[in-house]
């Protein structure tokens, strides 16, 4: 039996979980973003085509997504859902394989974590994780190219691939390669530029007038739309990204998830969501490891508590502990990768240490 299969079965039964509490008509479904876009949007019920016909908050590529489902699954939200669930498994199943290959069996077991179940089949970061996690598998097989323009397409789905593209380009530089990531965003985004291109300035407009949402600095200010509060955060982000840039001894998935995170951490908004871009680099970052049970934990927690408060996005709640505990977490791998401490050793150490008292004793037995 091929050594993966294990593996793409876990994969599948995370998906199939995901689905499952998140299936809009079962009583008591936790709640998924999917399935809001229904509810909330008249036009996508409607049969109008998002980003085109009417403003979507996300890149073209997760329109293209959103649009494929209601086409596929028709003017019912069981279909709607359900069509998009059923594009979701590959996303599975390709990030528990490249898990499990660049971490092995402890690694692959993110596939079955909180977060990769409460927020799999919910929005679109799952898509991003498994295209981030192809590109980065033909990076490392020498296909520069390809993982540039898979990259881009990734971008087109959510634009985080930005990020950490930096990572890429100082293992190797070449024009070419900036050239191939851009082209890999053209075909979603092409369309909706020749049509509609009024859509990029609403989509910066949208962002730019988000508030606070699950970042530690709303513990400061107490104001979900303080604008010194965003100004602070942004200036963490750049801080640590500038620090991430500069150290020469990271491989590129150690530096990616400098770069991810320390984004992330700086960033106003952070989804729940958002951590499951993560998993492509925590899981080739062993000495992070030990951190991510209480990460998850916490991260969990936003989701299972937002509802049962009256103002989740403000300090003093149930969500906002959970996001800061998060970022805590976030905050110490962070550390952990840029200072070069592995939190794995102490461990390793310690069942040497056991094991060498075992064989002693075994040796000195009668």
């Amino acid at each position: 039996m091929p050594k993966f299969l294990p593996v793409l079965a876990a994969s599948f039964l995370s998906w199939a979980l995901s689905a499952y509490i998140h299936f809009p008509t079962l009583p008591g479904s936790v709640y998924s973003d999917v399935a809001a876009f229904w509810w909330g949007r008249w036009e996508l019920v409607g049969g109008l085509v998002p980003c085109l016909d009417f403003f979507f908050e996300y890149p073209p590529a997760a329109c293209m997504i959103t649009y494929a489902a209601r086409v596929l699954g028709g003017a019912s939200i069981e279909g709607y859902y359900m069509s998009f669930a059923l594009m979701s498994l590959p996303a599975f199943l390709a990030l528990g394989w490249y898990m499990w290959r660049v971490g092995g069996g402890l690694a692959a077991l993110l596939i079955l974590a909180p977060s990769m179940v409460l927020y799999g089949v919910y929005n679109y970061d799952h898509f991003f994780a498994s295209l981030t996690a192809l590109g980065l598998t033909l990076y490392y097989s020498g296909r520069r190219w390809v993982s540039y323009m898979l990259l881009g397409f990734a971008a087109s789905m959510k634009l985080f691939s930005v990020v950490f593209l930096p990572a890429l380009l100082l293992d190797r530089f070449r024009w070419r390669y900036v050239v191939f990531f851009l082209a890999g965003a053209l075909p979603a985004t092409i369309p909706v530029l020749a049509l509609r291109p009024e859509y990029f300035a609403e989509f910066v407009k949208y962002h730019a007038s988000w508030g606070l949402e699950n970042s530690w600095t709303i513990w400061l200010t107490h104001d979900p739309f303080s604008p010194s509060a965003k100004v602070l955060g942004w200036l963490v982000a750049f801080s640590l990204i500038a620090r991430a840039l500069s150290l020469s001894q990271t491989n590129i998935g150690e530096r990616s998830f400098l770069l991810l995170s320390g984004f992330l951490l700086g960033s106003p908004t952070f989804t729940p969501q958002m951590v499951l871009m993560l998993y492509p680099f925590i899981a080739s970052t062993p000495s992070v490891w030990p951190l991510i049970p209480a990460l998850e934990v916490a991260n969990a927690g936003i989701i299972l508590t937002w509802f049962l408060v009256e103002n989740p996005t403000h300090a003093w709640t149930l969500p906002q502990t959970a996001a800061l505990v998060r970022a805590v977490c976030l905050a110490a791998a962070w550390l952990c990768v840029y200072r070069g401490y592995n939190l794995l050793r102490p461990l390793q150490l310690g069942l040497s240490r056991g094991s060498s008292r075992l064989r002693l004793r075994l040796r000195s037995s009668p």
